[in-house]
């Protein structure tokens, strides 16, 4: 990307996350403020999830090119749906929302057709594949984007008083900001997109969370999940970006296995404890404030 290519939108505000995903950041932001680097080249995210903390930084005016990513085929889908056909997007969640009630619809129709289509190729097929995951998300448990060993969403419906399948506003500012040429949008590995990072590029890794418990373990986010090895895999991802001379700031459960993973990245690595309210769990329960780690490479605002 040359400079030529520098994120510059022309509206004032940043949009929220249009989808609630497990482990979003939206709660933390205030916090997070104080803990990016002041300045940076381009910025990284391989699990960019609902994109709470990409936004906001552009909000902040930090970024001038990102590449932001995910492993998770169905969730980038969405993305590209609201970056390149939006009105169409539109106009299938608009009909999707007569049904936000609808119990019968979500396991007879949408949950069942999401799983029929979701390996078909093609630009329909594409975005109804996007209106049928938001409106999963919008009506299913908890918001909750599972799925089993054949990548089927298996996720049961939620019973939500009123939900309000999307909202427009929302969508067409997520566009906006995804629509400059100095965004790339990929569905990939994280491995495969941190390996272009370089010198003072910051990357910013909020994985799948290692399980705190046996209640507390959710990694399903596709039908690989994302496991033990995936950890240590990512945490020596880390090690050679530190390595490169880029900030890397982590998000992780407070345990003690991710410490020992990451406290020896970085001459000024450091661990700071934050307390998010988290409503997933694998049975409905373990609600409230959990503690959970920022690791970064390099001193914050709060050091």
């Amino acid at each position: 990307m040359g400079t030529e290519a520098q994120l510059e939108p022309w509206f004032s505000a940043p949009p929220s996350p249009y989808l609630k995903w497990a482990g979003g950041k939206s709660q933390l932001l205030e916090t997070f403020t104080g803990s990016y680097p002041p300045s940076f080249r381009r910025y990284f995210e391989p699990f960019l999830g609902g994109g709470a903390v990409f936004f906001h930084l552009c909000g902040l005016r930090k970024i001038q090119w990102a590449t932001v990513s995910d492993s998770n085929k169905a969730l980038i889908n969405c993305y590209v749906a609201i970056r390149d056909n939006l009105e169409k997007l539109i106009g299938k969640l608009a009909r999707l929302q007569e049904h936000s009630k609808d119990k019968d619809f979500y396991y007879k129709y949408a949950r069942p057709t999401f799983n029929a289509i979701r390996l078909k190729t093609g630009l329909e097929g594409d975005i109804e594949k996007a209106a049928l995951l938001i409106y999963l998300n919008k009506t299913c448990f908890n918001g909750l984007y599972r799925v089993n060993s054949r990548g089927q969403f298996n996720v049961p419906w939620g019973s939500h008083r009123n939900p309000q399948i999307y909202d427009e506003e929302t969508l067409r500012a997520v566009r906006e900001w995804l629509r400059p040429t100095a965004v790339q949008l990929l569905c990939a590995d994280f491995r495969t997109v941190l390996v272009t990072a370089e010198k003072n590029d910051f990357a910013y890794i909020d994985p799948p969370y290692q399980p705190i418990s046996t209640t507390s373990s959710f990694t399903d986010y596709t039908s690989q999940g994302f496991s033990f090895s995936d950890q240590k895999r990512l945490a020596q991802c880390v090690a050679e970006l530190d390595a490169k001379g880029c900030y890397v700031m982590v998000s992780n459960s407070a345990h003690e296995y991710v410490k020992r993973l990451y406290e020896k990245v970085g001459k000024k690595g450091h661990f700071e404890t934050v307390y998010a309210a988290r409503a997933i769990s694998s049975v409905g329960t373990g609600r409230g404030n959990v503690p959970e780690y920022l690791i970064t490479n390099y001193r914050t605002h709060y050091d």
